[in-house]
């Protein structure tokens, strides 16, 4: 962590380098297959912000996907606190490539304020069907191709999940799992169980597909771990990937 007295020392470039350079915790998909060379992997991002807190200044990262040149959807828990600064990391199959793309302009889903009136139980399911993020890059990336957005609300077979994760040495090696369904909310939001692996804290706001004709569809995003040890587990909330696109 960085105190508040350093802040104003902090340039864009040491940002983007600490993206690739810090060493932290292994919070990765632990289990599942190292991703390859194919649509997904180019499609799938980690992502790194820098948050200011009361005192001091964290960096913290997860995962996303390009759903078109310039823009990336994500968990909106990933940029829930208005970031310093942001940028993501682009792969070839399982390895982060640099430099990283700066991040221009965030739009996270607004939450309605009509929630406050609703038992908590039921405004946090709402808060986290409409747990989505659209970031805006600096300029379009080149040389990976976007992913399709389903529009369909029933799950369909053969669900996987691609996520970034974190490593020693910063962005994590992008690893995919399999999933299966168990059950949907009234909101849209989807309990899911991970084959043979479990999903960890890093790989928030990775993207959730199905394969289809023309390649992966981007059918949900990871929101959250329902585990008693944190931070992975194998019971994944996914929330729907098109409230706000």
């Amino acid at each position: 962590m960085i105190s508040a007295a350093k802040r104003t020392a902090l340039s864009a470039a040491s940002f983007l380098s600490a993206m690739t350079l810090l060493g932290t915790p292994s919070f990765a998909i632990d289990g599942g297959s190292v991703a390859g060379r194919n649509r997904l992997s180019q499609a799938t991002v980690g992502i790194g912000t820098l948050v200011a807190g009361s005192d001091r200044v964290g960096l913290s990262r997860c995962s996303g996907v390009l759903i078109s040149r310039d823009l990336v959807l994500t968990a909106a828990h990933c940029v829930k606190d208005i970031p310093l600064a942001a940028a993501v990391v682009l792969y070839e199959g399982a390895k982060p490539v640099r430099p990283a793309i700066p991040v221009r302009s965030v739009r996270r889903y607004a939450v309605p304020a009509s929630t406050s009136d609703l038992p908590a139980e039921y405004a946090g399911l709402l808060e986290l069907s409409l747990d989505t993020a659209v970031l805006q890059l600096a300029s379009p990336v080149r040389g990976h191709e976007p992913v399709r957005i389903s529009r369909s609300s029933k799950p369909p077979p053969g669900l996987r999940l691609a996520g970034a994760g974190l490593s020693q040495e910063g962005v994590g090696v992008l690893k995919t799992a399999h999933l299966d369904p168990l059950l949907m909310t009234s909101t849209g939001l989807v309990i899911a169980k991970s084959r043979g692996s479990e999903v960890c804290r890093g790989d928030s706001g990775g993207p959730v597909v199905a394969d289809g004709p023309g390649g992966p569809v981007l059918w949900r995003v990871a929101s959250a771990v329902l585990t008693s040890r944190p931070p992975c587990g194998n019971i994944l909330v996914i929330a729907p990937a098109a409230p706000n696109i």
